[in-house]
């Protein structure tokens, strides 16, 4: 066999392979280079927050209700919770007899549940055509209730548990399985008053010694936590309210009465938070901010500052907010996280890997027609991979500046200002 054939055969083929190779390389290269194929996405407008999150404890003007002096027995609260009352209206009765554990414990079972399935219906006079929002609202129930048992709250789970039951009845009403859980509500309530009125006849009526809203339930803060000593509240005495032990048995007064509720005497009700001096720097007196409740299901009250309460030898500062808003089935936990808005920004949402820098100017291609051109941003704020821009005025300043709906390129090779994209 010749070898020397054989390699030079062999050379021959191997070369061949390689020019075919760079070739095929070459005109890769050269077709992605010429390719005019762009990925592009429309501008929208978005709103950013930046939120703080600080233990809060509530303030408000309360004052207790009691039955006369004596063994009270069984209470049949004549009101809902948050109820607006005049003077003189009649809040409860008071049935005589023993008022043994089991049934105050049968008792509470049913209020929660009561108050469950009046939650689960659904508002009058409200067309719901599709189930988007309650699946949402279970969605987010569902996962709040999850991290928060993660995190070890397992009160505030236990507290908000219902929340995700009713919405998930409420579905129940959209989707067509159930008309409304009036039959279960009328069937509790018929058990509460059995079981009230079983005690025997109705001793005492209690009557409101004041004009306000109405509670049933009270947690010992009522005198701690009052609106009256906001006005001259000092950071040690705020430290003293907050160490204070609260009376969660109060159940008589001096005279030997049982409580049996409260009067909110007043509008206005306050929150107190501390945070620290440098913190304290993003706050204005006077202003007013967005407060969000997260045990309130998020939700969203505007609050004014109404003091910055500070001491000379001490870096805290106590903000406290104040509002006259008392929304609907809102709970007034006395101690609950809140988080407060301290700054907004509004304005087009840029991806930072679509930003270029084109003679020193900050901006983006963008495709009008088919054309590629080439528009300036005016960056606010950086967040999660994403420019915030100020809004483009219609001023002459801002001709060649970004505008809503605007389609940048996010994806494309050798872009420029002018060139045709077919």
């Amino acid at each position: 066999m010749d070898l020397k054939y054989l390699a030079g055969v062999l050379k021959y083929v191997i070369s061949t392979v390689c020019s075919i190779g760079l070739v095929v390389f070459l005109m890769y290269h050269i077709i992605g280079s010429l390719t005019t194929e762009v990925e592009t996405a429309s501008i929208t407008f978005t709103t950013q927050e930046q939120v703080s999150e600080y233990d809060a404890y509530i303030f408000r003007g309360e004052s207790l209700l009691y039955t006369s002096p004596g063994d009270a027995g069984n209470i049949n609260f004549l009101l809902e919770d948050g109820t607006k009352v005049s003077v003189g209206e009649e809040v409860c009765q008071v049935y005589a007899g023993s008022n043994s554990a089991e049934s105050g414990i049968a008792l509470a079972e049913i209020e929660d549940k009561l108050e469950m399935l009046r939650n689960s219906n659904l508002e009058e006079n409200v067309n719901y055509s599709d189930t988007q929002l309650i699946d949402t609202a279970i969605n987010d129930a569902y996962y709040t209730l999850l991290s928060r048992m993660a995190d070890g709250a397992a009160g505030y789970a236990m507290a908000k548990a219902d929340d995700l039951v009713s919405a998930m009845n409420q579905r129940l009403i959209i989707t067509k399985h159930v008309e409304n859980f009036d039959r279960q509500i009328a069937d509790l309530e018929a058990r509460r008053t059995a079981l009230i009125t079983g005690s025997g006849t109705a001793a005492e009526s209690v009557f409101s010694d004041c004009a306000g809203y109405y509670y049933s339930d009270i947690d010992g803060f009522e005198e701690i936590f009052s609106s009256e000593k906001i006005s001259n509240l000092t950071l040690d005495e705020y430290d003293s309210l907050i160490s204070s032990a609260a009376d969660v048995s109060l159940q008589k007064n001096r005279l030997g009465g049982t409580n049996c509720g409260k009067i909110v005497t007043e509008y206005n009700w306050y929150i107190g938070v501390k945070i620290t001096t440098e913190e304290s720097r993003s706050y204005t007196e006077g202003y007013t901010y967005t407060v969000i409740f997260p045990y309130n299901s998020d939700l969203r009250i505007e609050m004014i500052l109404d003091r910055m309460i500070l001491q000379a030898d001490d870096d805290r500062v106590v903000l406290v907010f104040r509002t006259n808003s008392i929304p609907e089935h809102f709970s007034f936990l006395r101690r609950q996280s809140v988080q407060i808005v301290t700054n907004t920004w509004e304005g087009y949402k840029v991806p930072i890997s679509a930003v270029r820098i084109i003679d020193g100017v900050q901006g983006v291609y963008i495709l009008e027609g088919y054309v590629v051109e080439f528009r300036r941003i005016d960056p606010m704020r950086e967040i999660d991979g994403y420019f915030i821009c100020r809004e483009n005025d219609g001023t002459s300043d801002d001709a060649d500046l970004l505008e809503l709906y605007d389609h940048i390129i996010i994806n494309g090779k050798n872009l420029y200002e002018g060139k045709i994209i077919s």
